[in-house]
């Protein structure tokens, strides 16, 4: 009932943008429905489905003015889906403890409501210092490195960032992004999380696995560059697994790798490409649990405008140099086409192409299309929808 006040408040805004003196609040949102038809090896499935082409959403954001150049801004950003009415991620974790709250979770066991973005701070022209729930610079760049985005059947943010344990979303973070200079050119993101924030000394079991005060703790750092037709990013990221195995692992295996990532606007086409390289090691993670302990993968894609439409192709290839062996590609074709301002039609198509080991699902934007049956079976999807901002 809390939740539903909560967006009842926000939706109760008259106007999409509210101003009062020195301060701005906007309320904004993406609506995404589509009918598709996909097969994960239990036959072809039919679904009326929402974020295919990019996750369903509401928030509200703005920022006061406080005096020299000095603003306070905040992001609050829920998840939606359209065809059940659900809101949230899923309940929020508290550490491990069963009478206490960890220092950064809640008392009780409440919902995340705004599991997209959550965040608050301070921005100048020296740049912004927010402190919340926030996105990785790393998986910015991996978004714009494909010309599917972040979306659709087939775009690389699907399968790429498994490997290193690239981070998309951080809890309990505090994010600095330095200041871009008029006209394009070098932005900076650094990004630092504590983690599970777990209050306990030592090690503690929970279940078959072992925890303890430094889960999660991670940092993400990313340079990008755009200006004009070009743009290019590099990103690397150190940072601890949650937990590992009581039986067989000694301690948290630490996730780490590098991304680059680029496009170019030849006015005729776009072309794009993301390399990825990680590793996921320590604690004898890579003896016990193994999976991705060493991977690499790349991505190409390019999309072509053809009067108010965009036809776009993806392919991407993941390889796991693991003794697991869990590699796969996948590809994807789609077409969009701008229906009104701010309203896209489209159709995409996808695959991932499973080796006899691995068992990577097929994902849109918002969901995956549901696990594959068995390893080694490749799972398949077209679908058509209608998206638009507001």
């Amino acid at each position: 009932m809390k939740y539903t006040s909560i967006v009842i408040a926000v939706l109760s805004m008259a106007s999409s943008s509210i101003s009062y003196a020195q301060s701005t609040n906007t309320f904004y949102g993406l609506l995404d429905v589509n009918v598709a038809s996909t097969d994960s090896g239990f036959g072809s499935k039919g679904s009326f489905g929402t974020s295919g082409m990019a996750a369903t959403r509401l928030g509200v954001k703005g920022e006061r003015a406080l005096g020299d150049d000095l603003r306070a801004i905040y992001t609050l950003e829920a998840a939606v889906a359209v065809d059940t009415g659900v809101t949230g991620n899923g309940a929020i974790t508290n550490g491990i403890n069963n009478t206490a709250a960890s220092s950064g979770g809640l008392i009780g066991n409440g919902g995340q409501l705004f599991s997209r973005q959550a965040y608050f701070g301070l921005q100048n022209d020296m740049g912004t210092l927010t402190i919340g729930r926030q996105y990785s610079g790393s998986f910015g760049a991996a978004a714009l490195g494909n010309a599917l985005g972040v979306g659709l059947f087939g775009y690389s943010g699907s399968l790429l960032p498994v490997i290193g344990g690239m981070p998309t979303r951080l809890n309990n973070s505090l994010v600095y992004i330095s200041p871009t200079p008029a006209g394009g050119g070098f932005t900076a993101q650094v990004a630092y999380s504590t983690g599970s924030e777990n209050n306990v000394i030592g090690n503690v079991a929970v279940g078959t696995t072992t925890t303890n005060w430094d889960a999660g703790k991670l940092i993400d750092l990313t340079l990008t560059y755009a200006k004009g037709p070009l743009y290019a990013a590099v990103s690397t990221w150190s940072g601890n697994n949650a937990s590992y195995v009581t039986a067989g692992e000694t301690g948290l295996a630490t996730k780490q790798g590098t991304q680059l990532a680029a496009s170019y606007d030849f006015g005729a086409a776009k072309l794009y490409g993301t390399y990825v390289t990680g590793t996921i090691q320590g604690g004898n993670y890579e003896n016990v649990t193994k999976t991705l302990s060493s991977a690499n993968g790349w991505s190409v894609s390019g999309a072509v405008p053809i009067g108010k439409g965009k036809v776009i192709a993806s392919y991407t290839s993941l390889t796991d140099n693991s003794s697991l062996n869990k590699s796969a590609t996948m590809s994807g074709l789609a077409y969009t086409y701008s229906l009104y301002e701010k309203t896209t039609l489209y159709a995409a198509w996808g695959q991932v192409s499973n080796n006899s080991n691995s068992s990577y699902a097929l994902a849109n934007g918002g969901d995956l299309v549901g696990n594959v049956s068995a390893a080694g079976v490749s799972p398949s999807g077209f679908m058509v929808g209608l998206m638009m901002t507001f």
